[in-house]
């Protein structure tokens, strides 16, 4: 695409089509049963996130203001994603709660991250 920046999901969907021919759709505002559902099918999700409202540890302090990871599992407690904003971020898991709570689209810049509503881009099996 001839430039690097962060994405909107729907940018992340079309670069994935583009470039990796997947197939995928958007879910705005997913909510947690949604996203277990998409699991269940055996689809990989990936969404943004506020990424300093993770609280991530291994995150390089102050953390990414906006980050995105692929979730591909759950138990009870929360999701379990690959997260390749660490070292450590193979099948990193996040508790429910946190993770829906972080979950943002890109809104073009830095100052609106905490304005903009979840969506989760659900790459088909």
């Amino acid at each position: 695409f001839g430039f690097f920046e962060d994405t909107t999901a729907e940018q992340t969907a079309e670069f994935a089509k583009e470039v990796y021919k997947l197939d995928s759709k958007l879910i705005l505002k997913p909510t947690v049963e949604q996203i277990k559902d998409e699991l269940k099918k055996g689809n990989l999700v990936v969404m943004g996130m506020a990424g300093r409202l993770l609280k991530n540890p291994y995150f390089t302090a102050p953390g990414p203001i906006y980050h995105m990871l692929v979730i591909k599992g759950y138990n009870q407690n929360g999701f379990f994603v690959n997260d390749p904003g660490t070292r450590r971020g193979a099948n990193y898991h996040y508790f429910y709660e946190i993770l829906m709570s972080a979950a943002r689209d890109w809104g073009g810049s830095d100052e609106n991250i905490l304005q903009t509503e979840p969506v989760a881009i659900v790459f088909l099996r």
